[in-house]
């Protein structure tokens, strides 16, 4: 599979995030801990079942692998991902202005200073491989 890291990497991504769960369950920590340990379980949970797939199942991978060389596929690919950094970018601005009018300022201004990162980060990653393609 393209672009994976060594099974001991997912491995040890379960475990922490497994880790941080049981530790907030403990200590009653923020959300973030607990979405950070949540997504970190999550994730190497998905990616090492994927590899036992891949490695199980001869005929998914064959079908993995042509998915993969399509075009169409990434195309689409790329255009859900141009999508959804709109609406999520769309969604900061109004969720920001909303709290900001209802007395809600901090967390209307964290809505607005996320959105305002991720338009400098797009801006700075277009530039880079605009320069690279």
């Amino acid at each position: 599979m393209k672009g994976t890291y060594p099974r001991f990497v997912y491995i040890l991504m379960t475990v922490l995030g497994a880790a941080v769960l049981v530790i907030n369950a403990w200590m009653d920590l923020t959300v973030a801990v607990c979405a950070i340990g949540a997504g970190l379980f999550a994730y190497g949970v998905n990616r090492l079942i994927g590899e036992w797939r891949i490695t199980h199942d001869p005929e998914y991978a064959r079908q993995l692998e042509i998915a993969n060389q399509d075009e169409r596929l990434a195309y689409i690919a790329d255009k859900s991902r141009s999508m959804t950094l709109i609406i999520t970018v769309i969604s900061l601005a109004v969720l920001g202005i909303v709290l900001q009018s209802v007395g809600m300022k901090s967390y209307g201004l964290l809505c607005l200073y996320i959105m305002c990162g991720i338009s400098v980060l797009y801006f700075i990653i277009y530039k880079i491989l605009s320069r690279k393609y």
